[in-house]
């Protein structure tokens, strides 16, 4: 009976050891335009679902700043074509780099969007 229970013991250390290593990449975190504007640094936890419910291209400057707010104010990335989004620490165990939400744009329209490490 002990070795049952060491072995139910050990397999729920190891579980919660895993889930507290990766526990951010599991939890999903659903985007929502009030939350993406005012919790600038979660965006990297919400932009998976952002991607997959929202179209991004073709949309207009005015369509993108209505659905996430003003792009962020720096020159990563930045060209006269784009928009660029602060997402947040890379996802991962080591996160040594920021991640950014680039949208690329041609009259006026989404043409290309990419998530880029700096």
């Amino acid at each position: 009976m002990s070795k049952m229970i060491y072995r139910f013991r050990t397999l729920f250390i190891m579980g919660f050891v895993l889930l507290f290593l990766f526990g951010r990449n599991i939890l999903i975190h659903r985007f929502s335009s009030e939350s993406w504007k005012k919790y600038p640094e979660k965006r990297v936890d919400m932009v998976d679902d952002l991607l997959s419910k929202n179209e991004l291209m073709r949309k207009t400057k005015e369509e993108v700043i209505t659905l996430l707010g003003q792009s962020t104010d720096t020159e990563y990335f930045k060209t006269e074509n784009n928009m660029v989004y602060y997402l947040g620490p890379e996802r991962g165990l080591i996160s040594i780099d920021s991640e950014w939400l680039v949208l690329e744009m041609q009259e006026n329209q989404i043409t290309k969007v990419s998530i880029l490490c700096d």
